[in-house]
C-alpha cells in the first residue's frame, strides 16, 4: 500500500498565506497535504480570530479536495495557550495535537507545553505529529517508532539566519530520525516572515529510514514537496530495526531529569 503525502511550501506572515496555500494544493492530488507552523499569521497577528478563520479554511480545503488537510493554530485551553496542530478529513476533525516543547520565545508569549504526543489512524495509516522543535528530541522522536508509527509531521518555522551550526546539513537530522525510528517524516516550512517579523524560509522535505525521497528545490518560492509512502517497505524497516526492541530502560532514567518548566 502506497500513502501519498505532500509539504505545502507557502507564503507565510502575510495577508495572501491562504491563497498561496490554496494555489499549491490545486497543482497536485494527494492524500495528506501539511501546512507550515504558523502559516495564517501575518506579521503582528497573533489573534484567536485568525486561529478561528484557519480552522474554517482547513475544515473547507480538506472537504473540497476530498483529503487529509493539517495545519496549525494557536489554541485557547483552559489553563492557556497551545501551538496547536489540526487534522481534518473532507471535512471532518480527525483530531489535534499540542505542541510537546514550546520554543523559549514561545513560551514568553504564554505558549504553555503539550503533555501528550497522540497517535491518529487515517485510512489504515498510522500518523503522529511533531511540531518544529519537538523533532530535536530524540526520545519524544522514539516514541510513535515504538508504536509504529507510519507517518510523523512536522510542521516548522525555519529561521533564515540561525545560531545553530552546519545549517547547510540539517536535512540529515530528518534521514537519522526516519532511520533510527523506521518511519516516514513529512517537514513543511514557509518563507516570508513570522507574526513576529523574523525571516524564514521553507527547506520542506520528506524522509524514509532509506533517506531523503523528496526535498525543496528553492527555499524562498512556492513549492510542492510530494512523494509516495510504500507503507509494506517501513513495515520491513521495522523488523529489522532492532532497537525499537532490544532497549535497555534501566540505562535510561536520566532521560527523566531537568528540562523546562511547563
Amino acid at each position: 500500500m502506497r500513502f501519498a503525502v505532500s509539504a505545502v511550501q507557502c507564503r507565510v506572515g502575510g495577508r495572501d498565506s491562504f491563497k498561496s496555500a490554496e494555489k499549491i494544493i490545486s497543482t497536485s492530488k494527494s492524500s495528506l497535504y501539511l501546512l507550515p507552523e504558523y502559516f495564517s499569521y501575518p506579521v503582528g497577528d497573533r489573534s484567536l480570530e485568525t486561529s478561528e478563520k484557519t480552522l474554517e479554511w482547513l475544515e473547507k480545503m480538506s472537504r473540497e479536495h476530498s483529503t487529509v488537510i493539517a495545519g496549525n493554530i494557536i489554541r485557547k485551553g483552559d489553563d492557556g495557550y497551545y501551538n496547536t496542530l489540526y487534522i481534518f478529513h473532507s471535512g471532518d476533525l480527525i483530531g489535534y495535537q499540542d505542541k510537546i516543547h514550546p520554543t523559549m520565545s514561545e513560551r514568553e508569549l504564554g505558549i504553555k507545553c503539550g503533555k501528550k504526543l497522540e497517535i491518529f489512524e487515517i485510512s489504515g495509516v498510522k500518523i503522529s505529529v511533531l511540531i518544529c522543535a519537538d523533532i530535536l528530541y530524540p526520545e519524544l522522536c522514539r516514541i510513535p517508532g515504538l508504536r509504529k508509527v507510519d507517518i510523523v509531521l512536522n510542521p516548522v518555522v525555519s529561521f533564515k539566519k540561525s545560531e545553530l551550526p552546519a545549517q547547510e546539513y540539517r536535512y540529515c537530522l530528518y534521514f537519522t530520525r526516519s532511520f533510527d525510528n523506521s518511519y516516514a517524516i513529512v517537514k513543511a516550512g514557509g518563507f516570508g516572515k513570522t507574526f513576529l517579523g523574523e525571516m524564514c524560509v521553507g527547506r520542506s522535505l520528506i524522509s524514509m529510514p532509506d533517506g531523503i525521497v523528496a526535498k525543496y528545490s528553492n527555499e524562498e518560492r512556492e513549492e510542492i514537496v510530494s512523494a509516495e509512502i510504500d507503507l509494506k517497505k517501513l513495515e520491513e524497516f521495522r523488523k529489522v530495526n532492532y532497537s525499537l526492541r532490544d532497549r535497555n530502560p534501566e540505562a535510561l532514567r536520566d532521560l527523566l531529569g531537568g528540562g523546562i518548566e511547563c
